[in-house]
C-alpha cells in the first residue's frame, strides 16, 4: 500500500513518531509490538491496588518539543499532570548525600582525612598527568585521570562494575561523555576549600509526571493515534523482514496465531540493532551480522516491596553505590504522585541489572526478595519489618552496554541500515543509545517530522544521525 509505513515498537519513541506522521500528514500508519500494552519501558502496571512503573519515569520541563506533546495531550484535563523538583540521593558509607553533591553537607558528613586524600590524590593526579601521557581507551582510566583513586573508586569504579557486570577497564571511555556531564572536580575543589566555584547542576532538575503513573502518558498518545486513523498491534511477533533491492516491501509478522503481511513503504525500527539485522536474514552482509552479535545489553529484574507506612524517604531515587549492595537504585514512586499507591501504604522498587540466563537472572522470586530485604536491612532508615507484599518484574535487553569498541560495531550496523532506500532507526534501542524517555520521545518526533514529508528527505535523516549518534565521528 502507497505511503504505508510500518513502525517496530510500541515504546516513547515509536508512538511519538506515529503521532507526528499522523498529525502531519495522510499517511498510513501500522505500528507492532509483542508486548500486550504500549509505552515500552515507559509502560505502568497494576498490583494490590496500586499503580507501579518500571522504573523512575518523568519528563523533563524544558519547554521543547516532548513537553509540548505530554501537555498537549492532556489539554482538556491539565491538572492531571504533576510537576515538581527531582529529589535524588545516594547512599554512601551509610549516609545519604544529596545528588548532585553538597559542599557543606560532604564537609560535615565524609571523614576529613578521606576529603583531604581525595583533594590530595587529585592534585598529585593532574601534576602526573600533565607530565606523563597516557591513553585513555577505557572508562577506569578516564576516571582515574580526571579525579584520582579514591574518588573514581567511590562515585563511579564499584557502581560502573556492579552495573554493568564487568571491569570497568573494558568499558568505552565514550560511556563517559554519554551519561556523566557537567561534572567538574576543579570547581568542586574550590568549593570545598571556600574560594570559589559554583554549583554544577545535573541534566535536568524539575519533571512533569502523571498522576496515575507514567503508562498514562503513552495510553493517551495511543489513543489519538487510532482516533487518527493508525493501526497498533499488540501481542504480534515480528517473524521476517526481507530486503529486496535495498529496500524493505512488506513485514511479517504473526499476531493471535495468524500470519500476517504488512505492506511497508517506508520502515521505522525503534527495536534492537542485533535483533533487527537478525530479522533480514541473509539480506543483511555477514560483516553486518557480526558487528551487530558483538552488540550486548544488561537486562534488569526489578524487585517491588509494599509497606505499611505512608512513605520510607523523600526521595523519588537513591542510588547504592557500593559492591555491598546488590541493588543498583531505589525508587518510591509515591514521591513523584501519591495517586499511584493505596492510602496508607507505599512501595520501594529496586533494580537489579543482570544477563538473559546468568545466576541472577534464574534466581526465583523468594530468592530476589531475601536479596532485597538484606540491602534493605543495610540502609538504616527502611523499616524492613514493615514490608507487607513483594512483587518481582524482568525485563530483558534493557541497558545498552558500552564496551571498548562498541561505537565501531554500532557504526557498521547503523551504516549498512543507511544504505536502504526506506530504513531508518530510532529510539534508545534503535541506535544503541544511553538515553532516557523525553529523549526518546524527542527523537520520534524529530523523525516524524522528516517522514511526514511527502518525498523523503534523506539530508535531513543524515542530519538526525549526526544528531543523536555523538559516539561516532562523523566527519
Amino acid at each position: 500500500m502507497a505511503d504505508s509505513v510500518v513502525i517496530l515498537g510500541a515504546g516513547p519513541a515509536g508512538l511519538a513518531c506515529a503521532h507526528r506522521i499522523l498529525r502531519d500528514s495522510g499517511k498510513r500508519v501500522v505500528i507492532v509490538d509483542k508486548a500486550p500494552v504500549v509505552g515500552g519501558a515507559g509502560a505502568s502496571f497494576g498490583w494490590k491496588g496500586h499503580t507501579l512503573d518500571y522504573g523512575p519515569h518523568a519528563f523533563h520541563t524544558r519547554g521543547d518539543e516532548p513537553e509540548q506533546l505530554v501537555r498537549s495531550l492532556f489539554a482538556s484535563d491539565p491538572e492531571v499532570l504533576l510537576e515538581g523538583r527531582k529529589q535524588v540521593h545516594v547512599y554512601l558509607k551509610g549516609k545519604r548525600f544529596r545528588y548532585p553533591l553538597q559542599v557543606r553537607e560532604a564537609l560535615l558528613k565524609f571523614n576529613p582525612i578521606l576529603s583531604l586524600r581525595i583533594i590530595a590524590e587529585f592534585v598529585i593526579t593532574s601534576i602526573f598527568h600533565a607530565l606523563v601521557s597516557i591513553p585513555i581507551d577505557n572508562f577506569e582510566n578516564w576516571g582515574r585521570t580526571r579525579f584520582g583513586g579514591t574518588l573514581y573508586q567511590m562515585s563511579f569504579g564499584d557502581y560502573t562494575e556492579k552495573v554493568w557486570k564487568t571491569s570497568p577497564a573494558k568499558i568505552s571511555e565514550k560511556f563517559a561523555s554519554e551519561k556523566i556531564q557537567g561534572f567538574n572536580f576543579v570547581n568542586l575543589v574550590k568549593r570545598l576549600l571556600r574560594i570559589g566555584g559554583q554549583v554544577t547542576e545535573p541534566y535536568y532538575q524539575t519533571w512533569i509526571y502523571h498522576r496515575h503513573g507514567s503508562g498514562r502518558i503513552y495510553d493517551r498518545m495511543a489513543q489519538e493515534i487510532r482516533a487518527r486513523g493508525g493501526e497498533i498491534l499488540l501481542g504480534a511477533d515480528i517473524k521476517a523482514i526481507p530486503i529486496d533491492d535495498k529496500r524493505v516491501r512488506c513485514v511479517s509478522i504473526e499476531q493471535g496465531g495468524a500470519p500476517r503481511g504488512l505492506p511497508c513503504e517506508t520502515l521505522v525500527s525503534t527495536i534492537g540493532l542485533p535483533q533487527l539485522v537478525k530479522l533480514m536474514g541473509d539480506g543483511v552482509p555477514f560483516s553486518v551480522r557480526h558487528a551487530a552479535s558483538k552488540l550486548a545489553y544488561t537486562s534488569l529484574v526489578l524487585v517491588y516491596l509494599e509497606f505499611d507506612v505512608e512513605r520510607v524517604s523523600d526521595d523519588h531515587w537513591f542510588y547504592l553505590l557500593e559492591k555491598e549492595f546488590a541493588f543498583n537504585r531505589v525508587t518510591e514512586q509515591k514521591n513523584l504522585s501519591p495517586h499511584t499507591m493505596e492510602p496508607g501504604k507505599t512501595v520501594l522498587s529496586l533494580e537489579l541489572t543482570c544477563r538473559v540466563g546468568d545466576d541472577l537472572w534464574r534466581k526465583s522470586d523468594e530468592e530476589v526478595f531475601e536479596l532485597a530485604k538484606q540491602d534493605c536491612r543495610r540502609i538504616h532508615f527502611v523499616p524492613v519489618e514493615r514490608i507487607t507484599g513483594y512483587v518481582v518484574k524482568r525485563v530483558p535487553n534493557v541497558y545498552e552496554i558500552y564496551y571498548k569498541h562498541f561505537d565501531q560495531h554500532a557504526d557498521v550496523v547503523l551504516g549498512h541500515l543507511r544504505e536502504l532506500e526506506n530504513v531508518v532507526s530510532i529510539g534508545r534501542r534503535g541506535l544503541f543509545l544511553q538515553g532516557d524517555m523525553h529523549q526518546a520521545v524527542e527523537m520520534g518526533l524529530a523523525m516524524g517530522s522528516l517522514l511526514a514529508a511527502e518525498t523523503p528527505d534523506r539530508d535531513g535523516v543524515r542530519r538526525f544521525y549526526e544528531r543523536y549518534v555523538r559516539y561516532v565521528d562523523h566527519n
